[in-house]
């Protein structure tokens, strides 16, 4: 087993040489980069800066594992779902182009007056748009089990089997409810 480090806590005020420093002194073999925090990994990134994030973990053996992005899919506005999705395509290209293998994106919650079902079928549609995409670029989606009650195992199963593309995975996000209910062979 390999252990690695994601800069959601850890890390998040740390610059990028310091990241990989860090992660090398501690034994960590790989680095998700959350965006918006200190490393300025983002997608605003011109072409030299990305090939510098690639160059700095292929000079070390620190791996970048992906990149964490806050890119969810269940807003009622339909502009707003627009943009999570183009912004989704962006960190995939992002990750591409550093050397990342996959972005990780969210479901966060359910929209008052607006049924689950509909709300976890657009969010596996998104799902599935965002994977293809990815699938074309070599980058993989993991949807991180998150959300208030998006993060229960039967909504996860859902969006996943709308989803259904093997480029979409599963991101656990280590939180007590994981354990609860029947799990997602149920």
């Amino acid at each position: 087993m390999k252990l690695g480090l994601v800069t959601y806590q850890w890390g998040k005020d740390w610059d990028l040489p310091t990241v990989i420093k860090n992660c090398e002194l501690t034994g960590f073999a790989g680095v998700e980069l959350r965006s918006t925090h200190k490393h300025g990994v983002e997608i605003s990134l011109n072409a030299e800066q990305r090939a510098e994030v690639r160059k700095r973990f292929a000079d070390s053996p620190v791996e970048l594992v992906g990149l964490g992005s806050a890119c969810e899919y269940h807003s009622a506005d339909p502009a707003v779902l627009k943009k999570n999705i183009e912004e989704t395509k962006e960190f995939i290209k992002l990750c591409r182009d550093t050397g990342g293998s996959g972005v990780k994106v969210r479901p966060n919650g359910f929209v008052k007056d607006v049924p689950h079902e509909q709300t976890l079928e657009q969010i596996g549609k998104s799902l599935r748009e965002v994977g293809v995409f990815g699938a074309e670029h070599g980058v993989q989606i993991r949807l991180e089990v998150h959300g208030r009650e998006t993060c229960l195992l039967p909504n996860i199963r859902k969006m996943l089997d709308v989803a259904d593309h093997p480029n979409v995975m599963v991101c656990w996000n280590c939180n007590p409810t994981d354990m609860e209910g029947e799990g997602l062979e149920a």
